[in-house]
């Protein structure tokens, strides 16, 4: 199987509570970070983790689901619908980076936005452009991505506004949705960061015209990640999505109680 397919494998095995199937497809020494935490070290932790997620997520299925690969790394965007502990249905995007060895993978990063965000106009009419947008150059695409966050980083506004789309659209749960060249580039720059270090990219995987970028402060602390849109040679949509625990938030908020228990309710 190639890589691709072993992502597709898993998220087979993960909507059908395959639990065996889910530690098979991984190495004994896996490491996986999640936005739920915490960092685990072995396949074996690795399917625990998964049991529990699945009886926090009840009903779990990967919707809507996009992969590019590159090298020995696959990135994979979906959107998982479930039930949480109340059984009210929720949505929740996600993105997650697999690096593999042989037919193993060896190294898992699993990002979240907060779960049942709502796009304005302005953000679903770019998502459906990108869509529809078929044609595209894989490196021609990832050069314009890794051009705008070398601009972006080393503080060059002008440069990195010059790959943008005048429709460009950012998309992150925690700090805002916003269009516009100028109401993007404010909004990554007020986003705030640790008073020591400096964001980096740590990795870009590219596809034709859709490009994950991970950065972090510490490359052994993964941050947050983007799915990048390219349209015609300029980005179109930025996904944002973050290890909602290492920047502060708790993602059990909602689930900081037992789980209801359907139950039939007899008459007396």
């Amino acid at each position: 199987m190639s890589n691709r397919d072993i992502v597709d494998a898993l998220v087979t095995a993960i909507n059908y509570d395959r639990f065996d199937e889910i530690q098979a497809l991984h190495d004994p020494g896996v490491i996986f970070h999640s936005f739920r935490g915490p960092t685990l070290r072995d396949s074996v932790a690795l399917r625990d983790w998964h049991h529990a997620f699945l009886e926090q997520y009840a009903d779990c299925t990967y919707s809507e689901v996009e992969t590019v690969a590159e090298g020995d790394a696959v990135a994979m965007r979906s959107t998982i619908e479930a039930k949480g502990y109340d059984w009210r249905a929720f949505s929740q995007r996600v993105l997650e980076i697999a690096r593999f060895e042989g037919d193993l993978i060896v190294d898992r990063r699993l990002y979240g936005m907060i779960r049942d965000i709502e796009l304005d106009k302005p953000a679903l009419a770019a998502l459906d452009a990108a869509h529809d947008f078929q044609s595209a150059s894989a490196s021609g695409a990832k050069k314009v991505v890794e051009g705008f966050y070398g601009s972006l980083l080393a503080s060059e506004r002008d440069e990195a506004a010059a790959s943008l789309d005048e429709a460009v659209t950012l998309i992150d749960s925690v700090y805002g949705i916003t269009s516009g060249v100028d109401g993007v580039l404010d909004l990554l720059e007020a986003t705030p960061s640790p008073a020591f270090g400096c964001a980096r990219v740590t990795a870009v995987v590219a596809g034709e015209k859709d490009i994950a970028v991970e950065m972090a402060i510490e490359p052994a602390r993964p941050r947050m990640a983007d799915w990048v849109r390219v349209v015609e040679g300029k980005i179109l949509v930025i996904e944002r999505y973050w290890m909602l625990r290492e920047i502060g938030i708790n993602p059990f908020v909602e689930y900081s109680r037992d789980r209801h228990r359907r139950q039939v309710i007899l008459p007396k």
